[in-house]
């Protein structure tokens, strides 16, 4: 399994673990399965915004099952350009995920 498998298998996870939170996203999900977890992301950042269900992942306290906590997760960081990067630790710092 190359990383960018690995990357949409780990999104596709999380998004479980969010299900049994009632934060599941159902739309992104999808999305990630059709056309792969990096896709996905891209088309994201590109747009400027926040996955599906951040918002409510953020008032449960559990921003580690967003698609934006993969993104930057030290791991997947070949996959992605530091500005899609940044963007989502911008997002996840503006919700509290990281205390700096």
């Amino acid at each position: 399994m190359d990383l960018k498998d690995k990357f949409t298998s780990d999104v596709l996870a999380r998004f479980e673990k969010a299900k049994a939170i009632g934060a599941y996203p159902a739309r992104l999900a999808q999305t990630v399965s059709t056309k792969g977890g990096v896709d996905a992301a891209r088309f994201i950042v590109s747009k400027g915004g926040m996955s599906e269900n951040f918002e409510k992942l953020a008032k449960l306290g559990k921003l580690e099952l967003s698609l934006e906590a993969a993104v930057t997760d030290s791991k997947y960081g070949t996959l992605f350009s530091d500005d899609e990067v940044n963007h989502c630790f911008a997002s996840l710092c503006d919700f509290g995920y990281f205390k700096i």
